[in-house]
């Protein structure tokens, strides 16, 4: 379960002038400014539902997820992750979670996506009952098998990153 209280992000940016002249003057005395990153945002997320962030870059996305995951401190607000505090004991923590960005880099362009998948599979180590457990599951939610023996680079970008094969890494598997 997920539980985001009034979460905040703010960063400090430095403003610089042109030239060389306002290089040397940032340097000595910095102007800067607050930039809202995330501005007080609430939500809930059951246990067994998938929560996915949609959003123009600069929305704060990653801002989220980074905050979420014990990798940025919030300016304000608070975060509960399966009753834990992603802020304390992060080490410990972050064995529990799975987290999933949309890369394309993961994706090997000349194979099939369900091959891709497979070579993962063996990276990863994951054993033969659960990965067909798993990707039963896959199926299930984003329809693989309509399209999972074509080539990854003929996949629009909106097919490949959602069917990212990232999905399949250890810590994204969801105890069955």
């Amino acid at each position: 379960m997920i539980q985001v209280q009034n979460l905040e992000k703010y960063f400090k940016k430095t403003i610089k002038q042109p030239g060389l002249k306002g290089s040397v003057k940032s340097l000595f005395r910095p102007q800067t400014e607050i930039v809202k990153a995330v501005d007080d945002i609430t939500f809930h997320v059951d246990k067994g539902e998938i929560l996915g962030f949609i959003g123009p870059n600069g929305a704060g996305k990653s801002t989220v997820i980074k905050m979420l995951t014990g990798i940025l401190t919030p300016t304000g607000g608070s975060c509960i992750i399966n009753g834990q505090d992603p802020r304390k004991n992060r080490k410990r923590y972050v064995k529990e979670i799975g987290v999933v960005f949309g890369q394309r880099t993961q994706l090997w362009w000349d194979l099939p996506l369900g091959e891709t998948y497979t070579v993962l599979k063996e990276i990863y180590e994951i054993d033969d009952a659960r990965y067909k457990k798993q990707m039963a599951f896959l199926d299930d939610v984003l329809e693989l098998q309509s399209f999972i023996k074509t080539p990854v680079r003929t996949l629009s970008r909106t097919i490949s990153a959602r069917r990212s094969p990232t999905s399949i890494r250890r810590k994204a598997l969801p105890s069955f």
